[in-house]
């Protein structure tokens, strides 16, 4: 098929806003290879903040023998209990 006249394309100022338009939305637009490089710098420092977060995962939350101390025992003792937490259960005789 042959290329359209430039009387079945539009008008000459049609034409040129066009031009203008496609222009201006190209100045707007990023630039791909920017762009690329800001994402694979996000990237990489998200993923080291990650690394991060899971290297202090593994420490423990807790000083050793926590637990065997009487005041964290009562607590321990006392969320098991069904009248002190509203939870259903067989409360105590007191």
């Amino acid at each position: 098929r042959n290329p359209p006249d430039s009387t079945e394309r539009g008008s000459g100022a049609a034409r040129r806003a066009m031009g203008f338009l496609t222009r201006w939305l190209a100045g707007k637009m990023e630039d791909p290879a920017k762009r690329q490089a800001d994402f694979e710098k996000h990237m990489t420092t998200t993923m080291a903040k990650c690394e991060e977060v899971k290297k202090n995962w593994e420490q423990p939350t807790k000083t050793h023998r926590w637990w065997t101390k009487d005041r964290n025992q009562l607590t321990y003792k006392f969320s098991l209990e069904p009248m002190l937490v509203n939870a259903p259960g067989r409360a105590q005789n007191w």
